[in-house]
């Protein structure tokens, strides 16, 4: 059950959702708000309603017992121009809808992401005054171009179309402030981090820049808080312990323990696609993996690797993430 103070902000907010919805930047109340509630209300308003992508700040003023909020607008566009923006927005939405649409909601989370990371450019806008489109569920869905709080709001918003219960959470990340998400499934809560599954944002040129990640793919409370701190506010904050449906552990690809049979059986499985990927349990079995494989040379002790015609070998590479004890290892046998 609300508080007083909680249904006010509350109430507030879906005020505040109206007059933005009808593209005014203006509301007045006949009675003293409080300030605090006013912030509330606009920081609930812009987790919950990502399609409100043109709010940037707002100023208020009492008169007469009366309170006046003055929305700002991002680069200042006109009713018209948001009228046409938001079309665009409501269109890409329901395209992207249709592309991610799968039979459960594990594969519409999954084809989501999936999407957002394939179609988005990590994007830091230039210096300017206030807030720029990288921000938005605009920028990220309709122009491709978004940081950390654009892709969280964009998947907001398609999980909202969804029906798929989804969160903002923000804080700082690698002495930074960061955006992400949780969602939840099957009666679970998780952790999911667009941003950071999208290569183009930490590996520029790499060979492995194209594969689209899943470090950051449903994850408990333990994965997610080796990389970040959460900012200490009155938001709700789920508590997710599954790994359920974590990428790695449902494609059976997580290990508890380093065996090299279990990765020949992988490069064996994935001779086509020429790239397997997997999580372990503990650094130390990463550690172990990368030091057998590679230091080693165990690598080329693999089935796919026998020789044939006095041939043997081939091309390797690899990428480990000592956040998520994860690794990728791209491959290539000699004709």
């Amino acid at each position: 059950m609300l508080s007083k103070k909680e249904l006010e902000i509350q109430i507030l907010c879906e005020e505040f959702y109206k007059v933005l919805g009808g593209f005014d930047n203006v509301i007045s109340f006949e009675k003293k708000v409080d300030a605090e509630n006013i912030k509330s209300a606009v920081d609930m308003l812009e987790r919950n309603y990502p399609e409100i992508f043109w709010l940037n700040g707002y100023s208020y003023s009492y008169y007469n017992h009366t309170t006046e909020v003055v929305f700002n607008t991002i680069h200042n566009y006109k009713p018209e121009t948001l009228k046409k923006m938001n079309t665009e927005l409501y269109h890409k939405t329901k395209e992207i809808v249709r592309i991610t649409n799968k039979p459960t909601d594990y594969e519409k989370i999954l084809a989501v992401h999936d999407y957002l990371v394939s179609h988005t450019v990590y994007t830091l806008p230039k210096s300017e005054k206030g807030r720029a489109l990288p921000h938005t569920a605009y920028g990220c869905m309709v122009e491709g171009k978004a940081v950390c709080a654009g892709y969280s709001k964009a998947f907001k918003l398609l999980m909202k179309a969804f029906k798929i219960e989804c969160g903002i959470c923000s804080g700082i990340a690698r002495k930074e402030s960061h955006a992400w998400n949780y969602v939840k499934l099957g009666g679970n809560y998780y952790w999911i981090d667009v941003t950071w599954d999208d290569p183009v944002c930490r590996e520029k040129k790499s060979e492995f820049e194209k594969w689209i990640q899943h470090d950051y793919f449903l994850l408990n409370d333990d994965m997610i808080f080796r990389t970040r701190k959460l900012n200490k506010t009155g938001d709700f904050v789920p508590s997710c312990y599954s790994v359920k449906d974590n990428y790695f552990v449902r494609n059976k690809l997580f290990f508890k323990d380093y065996k090299f049979a279990e990765i020949d059986k992988l490069l064996s499985a994935r001779v086509k696609e020429g790239r397997i990927e997997m999580m372990f349990e503990s650094k130390r079995d990463l550690q172990n993996a990368v030091r057998d494989l590679f230091e080693n040379n165990h690598f080329w002790n693999a089935k796919i690797f026998e020789a044939k015609n006095g041939r043997k070998g081939g091309s390797v590479s690899y990428q480990s993430n000592d956040d998520l004890y994860t690794l990728r290892i791209i491959f290539k046998i000699n004709p």
